[in-house]
């Protein structure tokens, strides 16, 4: 009888393994806007951020259904759903779909973890990105910038190296505007 349960063992171990395995699931990307792009660009969320020590200007970015602006990045969404554009000058192309942003030199998942949050991790033009969204933690790294910001109030995050603002829709960071938002953070952190 005791023999049964040894070898019952390494069976249950096995099998609690598979279980944890699960992939976590891709995030939906927002439907593209009805119609065509408004002739005046008018930003539904904004994400800005401040150094402490003003040691560099602020980086913002700001995005709509159709775009992401700001200093470092513009891009909008074309009619075939691809949003092509610029990053610090560099043209990209960029194929978005449930989970994913792709194109030249970019590869990024999005993927809802257990406890709710959301999950960035890829490359992005050679960078590596791991961030996680949360409503009370933005955390993780973006090329060799790291930073681990905790909630100050609505839409607020500080670290001791300076402050993330997400205004209007880019403060919904559980149920986020993707890929706008994600793209946007990615402008100011990396920009």
């Amino acid at each position: 009888m005791r023999f049964a349960r040894l070898a019952a063992a390494p069976l249950l171990v096995a099998l609690a393994a598979c279980a944890s395995t699960v992939p976590a699931p891709k995030l939906p990307m927002t439907p593209q806007p009805p119609g065509l792009p408004p002739a005046e660009f008018k930003a539904v969320g904004e994400v800005l951020w401040a150094d402490i020590g003003q040691a560099q200007p602020s980086r913002r970015a700001a995005f709509d259904g159709w775009r992401v602006a700001g200093p470092s990045m513009d891009l909008a969404r074309v009619p075939d759903g691809r949003w092509v554009g610029t990053f610090r000058g560099a043209e990209l192309a960029l194929t978005v779909k449930d989970g994913l942003i792709q194109g030249n030199a970019v590869d990024v998942s999005l993927l809802r973890q257990e406890d709710g949050s959301v999950l960035v991790s890829g490359i992005w033009l050679g960078a590596p990105v791991r961030i996680t969204l949360s409503p009370d933690r933005i955390k993780g790294g973006a090329g060799a910038n790291a930073f681990d910001l905790t909630w100050l109030g609505p839409g607020m995050y500080n670290s001791y190296a300076g402050l993330l603002q997400l205004r209007g829709a880019a403060g919904q960071v559980v149920d986020p505007v993707l890929p706008q938002l994600v793209l946007a953070l990615l402008a100011v952190l990396l920009g």
